[in-house]
């Protein structure tokens, strides 16, 4: 249940530079405080949209992107911010999360799909709204930590709106649906959905966040309630994203009636009736499939069905990660990069990952396609950044506003640190961010032209991160309880 407790507005602050201490002040929302003219300088600057500038800056006022260049004598009364042995680069776009579930990390391990997530709708169970905030939070504050400025959240608790108005984060938080059983009717859910969304709307006013609509999967929401999800996301314009194809168990379900998901509906009672038809072709025949959706996971496709996504224009969030872990197998991104499909890069909850660490993502993401498809794998480190960049942001609709450090662009842009042992030295500042560089290499975060975390600071963060901790403390030792 919803309260309106669990989503309060967040007063958003500005941060303005002062150079003689070379630190951000806040200040409060409420003063007549425009923001200063910034200059970020590092030995690498990638705009992602051209070629790396050795010996960058990029040139940030009021929250925006003015210029990015080699490193200029120019300063025009601008602060100035030289981070030395370091890159600037876009900020991260992680195109699947489910913050709620962070305080369960490590929690279900070594299980197969099936049984892993069967575990984890039994542990979902035990938590309160207030643990979900704060587990939320926690998520959202690892996020920025990690070079993250952007965020696609699938959530049931909506708790994700509220971390990321409170850490600052762009976003845009999926409310998820589920409908398989009996009793849950297509009217009733739409007008549960409808409460949850009014709350959303409300909380998100004037932010960062954007909202969307999840219906979870083609085996948790019955037929005739995606129908009717379809016509009413549809009607109001809201993006969707949907899992789909992610395991073998999701297949045999769909196309078979076979298997442990058929075999666990029959025991509760539920009655099933299988499409007998692959889970992408019946999203197609339903007509999910457009530049509105975003797919997660589509690890069990073909050549056909990548095909149909370049055609469609949907957006696919590729987890190589959680994919690999839970058993599920090697997702075709290189077949989806040949036909033009937009893939964004997503973690996936730390329950199933386990962490929110997008340079690992890249990482694995580019090694699992060179380990199956060898030369044809289309895959650099370039091409991993661009997946976590501007990819991710073409994914979600908002590649006009971020995704590269071009003028007229938002100033949401990360700063990694290439002076550690592991990075040192840097030939390529591709290369070292996706085979060398990991998330605690990250010193600064900002969204928006305002820093959201730096060296083990969250400015925008009302409450000490140790209290939060402290908190969380209580939750696990609640869980390992059980």
């Amino acid at each position: 249940m919803f309260r309106t407790a669990l989503l309060p507005r967040l007063s958003l602050q500005r941060v303005v530079w002062r150079r003689t201490r070379q630190k951000y002040n806040v200040l409060r929302s409420g003063q007549s405080v425009e923001y200063s003219a910034v200059i970020l300088r590092a030995d690498w600057v990638l705009p992602v949209a051209r070629d790396p500038i050795e010996q960058g800056e990029v040139v940030i006022q009021n929250g925006v992107i003015v210029d990015v260049r080699r490193r200029s004598g120019m300063r025009g009364g601008a602060d100035v911010l030289d981070f030395g042995e370091a890159v600037i680069l876009p900020g991260l776009v992680n195109v699947h999360t489910h913050l709620e579930l962070t305080v369960l990390r490590g929690v279900v391990e070594d299980l197969p799909f099936f049984e892993w997530i069967r575990r984890l709708v039994e542990l979902k169970g035990v938590l309160s709204e207030s643990e979900w905030r704060d587990s939320a939070l926690w998520g959202a504050l690892e996020a920025a930590a990690s070079g993250v400025t952007t965020i696609a959240d699938t959530t049931d608790s909506g708790a994700a709106v509220y971390a990321m108005l409170q850490t600052g984060l762009r976003g845009r938080a999926y409310q998820e649906v589920f409908a398989v059983q009996p009793d849950q009717s297509a009217q009733k859910t739409l007008r549960e959905l409808e409460d949850k969304l009014l709350w959303l709307h409300r909380a998100t006013q004037g932010t960062l966040v954007e909202i969307g609509v999840a219906p979870h999967t083609l085996y948790t929401v019955r037929a005739d309630v995606m129908t009717a999800l379809h016509e009413y996301t549809r009607e109001k314009g809201y993006p969707v994203c949907i899992h789909a194809a992610e395991s073998r168990d999701e297949i045999a379900l769909l196309h078979e009636g076979k298997g442990k998901f058929a075999n666990m509906y029959s025991e509760r009672g539920i009655t099933w009736e299988t499409p007998g038809k692959h889970p992408i072709d019946i999203l197609h025949e339903q007509g999910w499939l457009d530049a509105n959706t975003l797919l997660v996971h589509a690890v069990q496709t073909d050549s056909h069905h990548a095909e149909l996504f370049a055609a469609t224009g949907v957006a696919v969030a590729h987890c190589p990660q959680s994919n690999a872990k839970l058993y599920n197998g090697v997702a075709p991104l290189s077949l989806w990069l040949q036909q033009g499909v937009r893939v964004g890069l997503g973690t996936d909850s730390v329950v199933s990952n386990n962490t929110l660490d997008m340079f690992a993502e890249m990482r694995s993401a580019l090694m699992l396609q060179r380990a199956v498809f060898g030369m044809d794998s289309c895959m650099t480190a370039r091409k991993a950044v661009e997946l976590a960049t501007l990819g991710g942001a073409r994914a979600l609709g908002m590649a006009e506003r971020i995704g590269t450090l071009e003028p007229g662009k938002q100033a949401d842009l990360c700063v990694v640190s290439l002076n550690g042992a592991h990075t040192f030295p840097v030939y390529d500042p591709y290369a070292a961010l996706v085979f060398s560089a990991r998330a605690s290499d990250v010193v600064m975060t900002m969204v928006a032209g305002k820093v959201v975390y730096r060296h083990g600071e969250y400015p925008l963060l009302r409450e000490p991160v140790y209290h939060l901790r402290e908190r969380l403390r209580l939750t696990v030792r609640r869980i390992r309880e059980r």
